[in-house]
C-alpha cells in the first residue's frame, strides 16, 4: 500500500533538522529508502506525543445527564477539556468543546464519538485546531442595546460595528418575553481593529440606536494599555 505523508513548512524543517543528526551520527552510508524511512518514523513519533487540538460540538435534545455522558467519554479517550460553552435553545442543547491530547487520544475520540452520538440521539462535528493565540488590541469596548424584538436588529448592530472597525469578540442575545411587545437585549464585547478610531465610536452607537427606537443603550470603552 502506498502511503502519502504530506509535509508542511513546520514539518518539512524539522525534517530537515532530524535529518542533519542522522547525518552527524554517522548513518551517511544508509541507503535513501532506509534513511527516508528512519526520517519518518522519528517525525511520526514525533507527532505522535505532540499536544494537538480539536474542537467539537454537540446538539441533541436536553435531557439529565447527556453532558456527563459526553464528558466520561472525552476523558475516557485521554482528551482533556481545554474550554467549553452550554447553550439551551428550545429544547435543544449545544455543546461546544475545545479539546487537547495527544495524537492517539484525538484519533480514538474521533472514530468512537460519531457512534456514541448515535446512541445518545446526539449530532456532533469536530474539527482539528491549533491552540488559539490571540491578538493584542490595545482599546476595547463592551456594548449594550435594549430594544423592541423585531427581524434584522442583530445583524444592523454587527454591521455598525463592522462599518466602524470594530472585531466582535463576544456575543449575546437574549429576548425578553412581555406585553405588549417582547424586548431583545444584545451584548457584544468589542476589539478595535487596526484600521478603526476609537474616538467618536460612542457617540455614533449612540446616535444608531436612537435611530433604531432603543429603550436603552450602552457603549463603554476600555484602554488596555495606558
Amino acid at each position: 500500500m502506498r502511503q502519502i505523508v504530506v509535509v508542511t513548512t513546520t514539518g518539512r524543517a524539522r525534517r530537515n533538522n532530524i535529518l542533519n543528526k542522522v547525518v552527524m551520527s554517522g548513518c551517511r552510508e544508509w541507503p535513501e529508502r532506509s534513511r527516508s524511512t528512519h526520517i519518518h518514523n522519528q517525525l511520526m513519533d514525533e507527532r505522535r506525543f505532540m499536544t494537538h487540538y480539536l474542537v467539537v460540538t454537540a446538539i441533541g435534545t436536553d435531557r439529565p445527564g447527556i453532558v456527563n455522558e459526553v464528558t466520561r467519554h472525552v476523558s475516557g479517550c485521554g482528551c482533556n477539556i481545554v474550554d467549553s460553552r452550554l447553550g439551551i435553545f428550545g429544547n435543544e442543547f449545544t455543546f461546544i468543546m475545545l479539546l487537547s491530547g495527544d495524537w492517539n487520544s484525538l484519533m480514538q475520540l474521533e472514530i468512537s464519538l460519531p457512534l456514541r452520538s448515535q446512541e445518545w440521539e446526539l449530532i456532533t462535528m469536530m474539527k482539528r485546531t491549533e491552540r488559539h493565540h490571540s491578538l493584542q488590541y490595545d482599546i476595547s469596548a463592551n456594548a449594550e442595546i435594549l430594544i423592541r424584538d423585531q427581524p434584522g436588529i442583530v445583524s444592523q448592530c454587527t454591521q455598525f460595528f463592522s462599518d466602524h472597525g470594530w472585531d466582535i469578540q463576544a456575543m449575546q442575545t437574549m429576548t425578553l418575553e412581555q406585553q405588549p411587545y417582547n424586548l431583545l437585549k444584545a451584548s457584544f464585547q468589542l476589539n478595535l481593529a487596526k484600521q478603526g478610531e476609537a474616538a467618536g465610536s460612542d457617540t455614533a452607537f449612540a446616535g444608531f440606536c436612537r435611530e433604531l427606537g432603543a429603550e436603552s443603550f450602552e457603549f463603554i470603552v476600555n484602554n488596555k494599555h495606558a
